[in-house]
């Protein structure tokens, strides 16, 4: 068993390591997706972990709304839910408009059905939008991303 969590722990990192340098590679444009990985979730009695999956896009039909989305697979062994909240922070880095969506997060899915994903519209108004995704548990943040949105 203790094998088996450092395994998993060490695919974690390094799955972390990659997300970061994919998140890095510059700013996306409305045809493909910005995605950002939030990294390791843990409540504060260390009983519920995994990896949240977080992307922003700029789809089409929604002029001035970036589409904000978060999946979330638990690692805990006991096979416990996990829930918690999950915050895209944006800025308008052309108008210097700001906010936050606070998104409801919850891992209910069987280990081998893929994490559902749950999405927000984030109102940016056209420009470049710079995003970063934080929750309300300690976690291993990613970099933020940038987006143009149309």
């Amino acid at each position: 068993m203790r094998n088996r969590q450092l395994v998993g722990r060490s695919a974690l990192i390094a799955a972390l390591c990659v997300g970061g340098f994919a998140a890095s590679a510059g700013p996306a444009t409305a045809d493909e997706p910005a995605f950002v990985n939030i990294g390791v979730i843990r409540t504060f009695g260390d009983t519920c972990y995994g990896e949240g999956r977080a992307g922003v896009s700029s789809p089409a039909g929604m002029p001035g709304a970036a589409r904000f989305g978060i999946s979330f697979v638990s690692d805990t062994p006991m096979g416990m839910p996990c829930t918690f909240t999950a915050f895209a922070n944006w800025r308008n880095l052309d108008t210097g408009a700001a906010g936050t969506v606070a998104v409801p997060v919850s891992d209910k899915t069987a280990r081998n059905q893929p994490a559902a994903t749950v999405f927000a519209a984030l109102p940016t108004g056209p420009g470049r939008v710079r995003v970063d995704v934080t929750t309300d548990y300690p976690h291993v943040a990613a970099p933020p991303v940038e987006i143009r949105i149309s």
